[in-house]
């Protein structure tokens, strides 16, 4: 049995002794610290520790205080009810505490309800918004919360319910300490400098996976890229559609308003968009043309991202939302009316599902399962519709899979979301093994601990570093296990999953600048002493944490001297991105048409004189090649416009709605579901 550790509130050998989580306990209990780990490495371990010993020493001074609370309490907030949940199962395992002091509250228990559990509650888990709306409204006082606990710190940030009550601690708690916790800060310097702002971090804890520290406690995960031709049907139906992008694009260009490199994007197009709209400003008549063209390319771009990227069943379910909001004189309707758009809309409506990817899935989920009947598979698929048509087709497979969904609980349209209770039941099944497989949206990215979900399958890549570790993570937390990403050869999926190798690399880049641009944090004249409560019990031996902990040091010094480690500001190194393996499932060859970006002309087309050269501009060709916008960032693929919302794939929040797209968002964006 590996040593464990004792404190007076913690259960006895519930936590294994792991000396990089106890020095980020020591550290965590000096500052206002942000944790950041590798998902499946113990980043809640560390929060339970910390909390522990928040409790132990402020109810030590002050057993009885006539405040708000009798005595000092803690607060963790997590952004899903499911995840609310999980944590407060875990808290009544490995804390000491009486049940009845552990609560959870979600926007499913009315504010009435709520007000009267605050009093007798040692740890308070819930979500942002309960908090934000019960302090706000004068239900909860902050003043005597000794610890704001942040999982999934990533998303203290804007306008976030998570963010706010950030805020509101900062400016209420007297004696206030913060632990934001999360894999996955962010990709620039912006994003998690935020972070840090809002949460009020002095310090950052941050290791990778091949930190000395940390590795002997990973398990292996092997990442696999499969590369799937997606066949002439599909592309005999795309073709339309990609030369009339190509025909907008080029007009766009021309005008000056577009700027591209590699492909035209959503990226691109919303910066063009930004153009036109200063064009109308400015009185240039052309420009409202142009806007209508640019909305177009966009639509394109949404459905050829639906047809190529996820199947014929997910752009039918688009176009026929579509068709169903338009009202005859909208931009829809004109879209629809496109005579490109009515011959695909007529084709996919007698066409079986054609895209190599469904096939794909069902062979790796049951290649998985014949291989252990006792594992678990999740499929992440970013929209409803993909689910959908996922769960129909793996339950057409005879033998040992028994599939879930799990979604998040809005209802849109016909398509009816899952409860609070639903979704939590569905995690139990799937724990229990009474399910072995779930295809969930990207509600399940985050937190959730499925221990033995031993293979994780992308039905698409996604743009956001973010979801992509979040994703990743949910596989090889307590054993081994493999991820396969399925990637449509020749689309717009290859710079998606370009895009967010590129994220995750630059991650460790900006933690390091922005622990080296922040104050110093404040040193604790005695760092040890706070974690002095903490023993290590191995065996009949017992050591102090502080102990243990330089003991670990110096079994592991020869890899430390090695070991690149980004909290090191003065090194700014890198974290491990995952190498992937990539493999081609009968790709096509390559031709030298295929291998140049769609917009790029070969010397003979260049050669060729255009009909249309009449409008083309010296100072057009200057504002094309010194607009600014997204040339440098254009192959940062971004999630596309579906049913007339924009989903920024960086942060997956919705960023609203373009000229007048109208329509629902089918996707699932992450962010909280509880309200109040």
């Amino acid at each position: 049995m590996p040593p464990s550790v004792s404190h007076p509130l913690l259960a006895i050998e519930v936590a294994e002794a792991r000396a990089y989580q106890l020095d980020a306990v020591r550290a965590g209990l000096g500052a206002n610290t942000l944790l950041v780990l590798p998902t499946g490495t113990g980043k809640t371990p560390v929060a339970w520790m910390v909390i522990a010993q928040r409790l132990h020493e402020k109810r030590a001074i002050s057993p009885d205080s006539d405040a708000a609370h009798r005595q000092p309490w803690v607060l963790l907030i997590a952004p899903t009810n499911p995840l609310v949940v999980q944590h407060q199962r875990e808290a009544r395992k490995w804390l000491a505490l009486g049940e009845e002091e552990i609560i959870a509250l979600t926007g499913k228990i009315s504010p009435n309800k709520r007000e009267p559990m605050y009093d007798a509650a040692g740890l308070i888990i819930s979500t942002p918004q309960v908090i934000r709306n019960d302090v706000n409204s004068g239900r909860l006082s902050l003043a005597n919360c000794v610890l704001l606990v942040v999982d999934e710190a990533h998303h203290a940030t804007g306008n976030h319910a998570m963010a706010q009550v950030g805020d509101l601690y900062g400016e209420s708690a007297v004696d206030g300490l913060v632990l934001g916790c999360t894999a996955s800060p962010g990709s620039t310097e912006s994003q998690v400098s935020e972070v840090c702002d809002r949460l009020g971090i002095e310090r950052i804890i941050a290791r990778q996976s091949n930190d000395a520290m940390v590795s002997p406690y990973q398990q292996s995960m092997d990442i696999v890229e499969i590369r799937l031709p997606i066949g002439e049907e599909i592309t005999t139906l795309a073709k339309p559609l990609n030369d009339m992008l190509e025909d907008i694009a080029k007009r766009l260009q021309r005008q000056g308003f577009l700027v591209i490199q590699g492909g035209i994007s959503l990226r691109a197009l919303r910066d063009a968009q930004q153009r036109i709209s200063q064009a109308i400003a400015m009185g240039r008549n052309t420009a409202y043309q142009a806007a209508r063209q640019n909305a177009d390319a966009q639509r394109i771009v949404s459905l050829l991202y639906l047809l190529e990227g996820q199947g014929i069943n997910s752009a039918l379910s688009h176009l026929e939302r579509l068709e169903g909001s338009s009202d005859g004189e909208n931009s829809q309707s004109r879209f629809l009316a496109m005579p490109q758009v009515r011959e695909v809309l007529g084709k996919i409506r007698v066409m079986d599902e054609v895209h190599p990817k469904i096939p794909e899935v069902k062979r790796l989920v049951k290649e998985q399962l014949e291989s252990d009947p006792t594992s678990r598979v999740i499929v992440f698929a970013t929209w409803r519709d993909s689910v959908r048509m996922l769960i129909g087709s793996l339950k057409d497979v005879s033998g040992v899979i028994e599939v879930e969904r799990f979604v998040g609980q809005s209802s849109r349209d016909d398509e009816k979301g899952m409860s609070q209770k639903e979704q939590v039941e569905a995690l139990d099944r799937f724990r229990d093994g009474e399910s072995n497989v779930i295809v969930c949206t990207s509600v399940g990215e985050e937190g959730l601990d499925v221990p033995s979900a031993d293979r994780v399958i992308f039905y698409e890549p996604v743009a956001s570093e973010i979801r992509t570790i979040q994703r990743r993570g949910r596989t090889a937390r307590h054993r081994q296990g493999d991820v396969f990403v399925l990637v449509s050869e020749d689309t717009r999926d290859v710079g998606v999953r370009y895009a967010a190798a590129a994220r995750e690399a630059r991650m460790g880049r900006a933690i390091a600048k922005v622990r080296r641009n922040r104050r110093p944090p404040r040193l604790h004249p005695r760092p040890d002493s706070l974690i002095e409560s903490f023993t290590i019990v191995d065996g009949d031996e017992n050591f102090l944490a502080a102990d243990y902990i330089s003991a670990e040091e110096i079994r592991l010094q020869p890899a430390l001297g090695e070991a690149k480690n980004f909290t090191d500001a003065g090194k700014g190194a890198s974290p491990e991105v995952p190498a992937s393996r990539i493999v081609r499932r009968d790709a096509p060859p390559a031709t030298p048409k295929s291998l140049r970006p769609k917009t790029q002309l070969s010397i003979t087309e260049y050669l060729a004189p255009e009909k249309d050269d009449k409008f083309e501009t010296k100072e057009n060709e200057q504002s094309t090649s010194t607009s600014e916008g997204g040339a440098k960032e254009d192959n940062d693929w971004r999630q596309p416009i579906l049913d007339g919302r924009v989903t920024d794939a960086t942060d997956d929040v919705v960023l609203g709605h373009i000229q007048d797209l109208g329509g629902g968002q089918n996707g699932e964006s992450g962010k909280d579901q509880s309200s109040s």
